[in-house]
């Protein structure tokens, strides 16, 4: 039986493609991490060493699943890489939710473990990453040796968050929607 979702794979070739733009994004905001002892992270309890420790895997996480959707609804990196180009020259503006260019989808991913059901994740958006009028994806990451199996779960829109907050736990505050709430992308098969 497949998997009711998509899932991209990401050959050594493409999965360094990512990693050489998140160490770009942690040489850059690194240094302004340390200089002024804030976190700036959206997780409660994250501390500035947290933070630290957290930063080159959180930006390989993301980085990965950008690429895995841009991949998936694109057939080529080539979006990827000019998004990134772009977003580099002004890296403290960010992508502002637009995951690929002009598209209002901003990609949440996560990493998993490999004896982990996908379908045990949730979308998390906290409170200050939402936008009106605004859907966001699922992307679960799973590096192996030589790649990276990117799950592409569903997407919701920013109305479908309502409602949807987390009262304990580390989501705490965050809107979060299971697997069983989020809307499958299609199987897209390129021949390029």
């Amino acid at each position: 039986m497949t998997d009711p979702y998509p899932t991209i794979r990401l050959d050594e070739h493409r999965v360094d493609l990512a990693l050489g733009k998140a160490n770009e994004l942690v040489e850059h905001f690194m240094p302004k991490i340390v200089k002024r002892g804030k976190t700036g992270s959206q997780i409660p309890d994250h501390t500035l060493e947290d933070r630290i420790n957290r930063l080159y895997h959180d930006q390989v996480t993301g980085q990965i699943s950008q690429l895995a959707i841009t991949t998936y609804m694109t057939g080529t990196d080539q979006l990827y890489r000019i998004q990134r180009w772009n977003c580099m020259q002004t890296p403290d503006k960010g992508d502002e939710g637009y995951d690929l260019p002009g598209l209002r989808m901003d990609v949440k991913g996560t990493r998993i473990k490999s004896h982990k059901d996908p379908r045990e994740y949730s979308l998390v958006i906290r409170p200050r990453e939402r936008k009106p009028d605004w859907t966001y994806c699922l992307v679960l990451v799973e590096l192996k040796k030589n790649c990276a199996l990117c799950h592409i779960m569903g997407w919701a829109t920013d109305d479908e968050l309502d409602g949807k907050v987390a009262t304990s736990g580390v989501f705490n505050g965050a809107h979060v929607l299971g697997y069983s709430l989020l809307h499958p992308l299609p199987k897209l098969i390129w021949d390029l």
